[in-house]
């Protein structure tokens, strides 16, 4: 490494450095920074660098945290004016899309109001097209999303995207279309890409627009699942290798034709270099400009720059220059696991194979390549996504391939043809799902097999980077260091050593963050149960694939001893499906077995009490003579031990808590309580309050949700008692944890886990 490659490393150090900040520096202290960096750096060059990165990195973090929504005009009716960017998904309810605001027509005078939001527009019949200009009356909402150990950083990703608010679009006659879709602009231009490929009937159409365009609103969570099991979603993503395949394609094209024509052969190389950074643009373009795009441009760009002058650039230069400029243009896409993922794949197959390939077959360069990868990229997988796809090298040899040198390029040759003869054009993509249903079926065939990927727990970044290292260890040449070496840097990986939570009688509680729903996962030394597995919307948006398998996953759990569905309405039933057919499941109480007639189930009235590592679970019986209905039917739980004890009411009310009076008081006395209802005016009544006399409730509620639970004057009840008030929309997930000769204690996530780009709320916390 020469030491303009270190001065760029240090730079892209300090920029890297922004992702550990809880909380952003203000302008007065970077201004201040940036001041004494200037006087010591003739002594100090190396480390001025590094903070150079970090300034940089901080100021444009400022600039996208200064455009957040502010909390004031949260569910106010905003008048914006702007303009549709990206391609909105038009769904059969209702529509998805992010509005660049040019203009806030209403209130007057807003300032730092935020550049981008996310709406949703639930109006059946409304098709909305990428680079129409728009008049909205919306309703917004900060920046929020759920808060999970080991699930999907929505806020983090809002940030990075430069997205200031989420909300809707009101229903109104201020909402007027004031201007098409501008097919000069390069959204009107993929608009019209994407009409054209729906004329299509083809099964894999959603996987096409995905190729073509970086759309991948059409693929279904049964594709994405058969992707994510075979390690192949990189060939659905529009990156390095899409975008390298086009250029290259189209570099050798230009150069034969041109060298048939001796007159200009001379020239072949030059203008096979623009042709071929042209392609590349237009189809990065076309694929919006996404993050991995900018940085296959980038890439492209630099390799096509030095063939054109006549330079030549080391692989490594050529990643370190892309790494900067990517930086320098956007310091936040390193907080996209695609930035490690790309970057890394492109430097592992330069280190593992370049200079070290006798001229091989095509096949055997294949197979080393992706075992180079498989095995650099297994670290990174597991960090990321918490488990590790084991038939990806099966997958990828044959997908790769079939990808590059039959899909994509027919594709290039299909696109175009629709300006010359449109059914030519739609037979072709025809050609194009038939390829891909070849390949489909070797990738389901993979994905059903058993042992076709691996979950493993979260594990620590330590052990990660030990696996990186027996990583670089594996792909080195023979002799340097033995190998054996580099499988005991792998075993913290996969074999996380983590020493027992939970003794005899110890269990916990985690309450987790669905929304406006209700999921609780409890815990003994050996034995697991979820109450509840919160709303499914869509395919694309089910509480039990989003938010508790992933938990479960990243906690080791893989099977659950019972699953109990307290009544059957969406917010607590509805991902109820998706964990059975995911996760094993030894038993199923339920107050709705019509829900289940798939499964065997237990009705909840006659669930006997019964013992996990000395912990009782029992079921308190309501409706023995099966009248009550609806919430009032909820399955209620109580789990206590020696060490304490949590009471879970599902959607209970007045007469529901009635019954538990009558019947049960002496058992209703409970450590936490799990609030009945979420909160709503219809249940914790005065009586049923000082029964159970909680030294904590939990809320289970969605942040700014149209019921307005939990009710204030709920709250105020609780508090009266000096019962400490936690509810998810705040604190995310929280976790109690009941130990042998310790008080339970009460976490949350946010607490825990609090980042620069988190949500905050002024006036958090109703603990006293």
């Amino acid at each position: 490494m020469n030491d303009v490659q270190l001065k760029i490393l240090l730079f892209c150090l300090g920029v890297c450095s922004l992702q550990w900040l809880s909380s952003l520096p203000n302008m007065t202290v970077l201004a201040l920074l940036g001041l004494l960096l200037l006087a010591l750096y003739p002594w100090l060059k190396m480390f001025s660098l590094l903070m150079l990165g970090f300034i940089w990195a901080a100021t444009y973090a400022i600039s996208i945290e200064n455009t957040q929504l502010p909390s004031i005009l949260e569910g106010q009716d905003i008048i914006v004016h702007g303009r549709v960017i990206d391609l909105p998904a038009n769904e059969k309810t209702s529509t998805r899309f992010l509005f660049k605001v040019d203009t806030v027509i209403a209130p007057k005078n807003i300032e730092n109001f935020p550049k981008i939001i996310k709406l949703n527009w639930y109006e059946k019949g409304k098709v909305l097209a990428s680079s129409e200009t728009w008049q909205f009356l919306v309703k917004l909402k900060q920046p929020h999303g759920l808060a999970n150990p080991h699930g999907f950083d929505y806020e983090k990703w809002l940030f990075q995207q430069n997205i200031g608010a989420t909300g809707y679009v009101r229903k109104s006659l201020q909402n007027k279309r004031l201007a098409p879709s501008d097919s000069w602009r390069i959204g009107g231009w993929r608009e019209a890409v994407r009409r054209y490929l729906d004329k299509s009937n083809n099964e894999h159409i959603g996987v096409i627009k995905a190729l073509v365009l970086g759309d991948r609103s059409g693929i279904s969570a049964e594709q994405w699942q058969v992707f994510r099991k075979t390690g192949t979603s990189h060939l659905i993503a529009i990156s390095g290798l899409h975008i390298g395949l086009v250029s290259t394609l189209m570099f050798g094209f230009v150069r034969r034709l041109m060298l048939v024509f001796p007159s200009i052969a001379r020239h072949a190389i030059r203008f096979a270099c623009i042709a071929s950074f042209v392609s590349a643009f237009l189809y990065a373009a076309l694929a919006g400009f996404s993050v991995p795009t900018q940085r296959a441009l980038v890439m492209v760009s630099l390799v096509l720059g030095g063939v054109f002058w006549q330079r030549h650039y080391k692989p490594s230069q050529v990643i370190i220059i892309a790494i900067l400029l990517v930086l320098l243009y956007d310091p936040l896409a390193l907080m996209s696991p695609g930035f490690w993922l790309s970057f890394a794949a492109v430097g592992i197959i330069l280190f593992a194979l370049v200079g070290r390939l006798n001229k091989p077959n095509f096949i055997a360069q294949l197979v080393k390549t992706q075992w180079a990868v498989s095995i650099g990229l297994l670290p990174l997988g597991v960090y990321f996504f918490q488990q590790t796809p084991v038939a990806s090298p099966l997958a990828n040899i044959i997908a790769v391939p079939w990808v590059s040198f039959a899909v994509v390029p027919l594709l290039i040759i299909v696109m175009p043809l629709a300006l010359i003869n449109e059914n030519v054009a739609i037979k072709g993509i025809e050609w194009v799902g038939d390829l891909l249903g070849l390949l489909w079926s070797y990738l389901q065939y993979l994905a059903d097999s058993e042992y076709a990927y691996l979950s493993i727990p979260t594990v620590s970044t330590w052990a990660c980077l030990a696996a990186l290292i027996g990583g670089v260890i594996i792909l080195l040449p023979k002799g340097f260091i033995p190998k054996p070496l580099a499988c005991l840097l792998f075993l913290p990986l996969v074999l996380p050593m983590k020493a027992p939570e939970l003794d005899t009688a110890e269990f916990s509680a985690t309450l987790l963050d669905v929304g406006q729903g209700l999921s609780v996962v409890i815990r003994t030394s050996n034995h697991t149960l979820v109450f509840d597995t919160g709303a499914k919307y869509s395919d694309k948006s089910d509480m039990g694939n989003t938010v508790i398998l992933p938990y479960l996953k990243g906690e080791g759990v893989s099977r659950l001893d019972a699953l109990v569905v307290s009544h059957g309405d969406n917010d607590h039933a509805g991902g109820a499906e998706t964990l059975l057919s995911r996760i094993k499941t030894q038993r199923l109480l339920t107050s709705v077995p019509d829900l289940f007639v798939d499964y065997p189930t237990t009705d909840c009235e006659g669930a006997l009490p019964w013992q996990w590592d000395g912990v009782r679970f029992e079921m308190l019986s309501l409706n023995r003579l099966g009248l009550l209905r609806g919430n009032n039917a909820s399955c209620v739980l109580r789990v206590s031990s020696i060490n304490g004890s949590i009471l879970l009411t599902g959607d209970i009310e007045r007469l529901a808590e009635k019954i538990l009076l009558k019947y049960h008081a002496e058992r209703l006395s409970s450590t936490v309580l799990i609030a009945p209802h979420h909160g709503s005016k219809s249940s914790s009544t005065e009586a049923f309050i000082t029964a159970v006399s909680p030294q904590y409730v939990l809320f289970p509620v969605g942040y700014k949700n149209r019921f307005g639970f939990p009710k204030e004057s709920i709250i105020d009840r609780y508090l009266k008692r000096k019962i400490n008030v936690f509810d998810t929309s705040n604190e995310g997930a929280i976790h109690v944890l009941f130990k042998t000769a310790k008080p339970p204690s009460v976490s949350s996530f946010r607490q825990n886990n609090v980042m620069f780009w988190s949500w905050r709320e002024e006036n958090v916390s109703h603990v006293e």
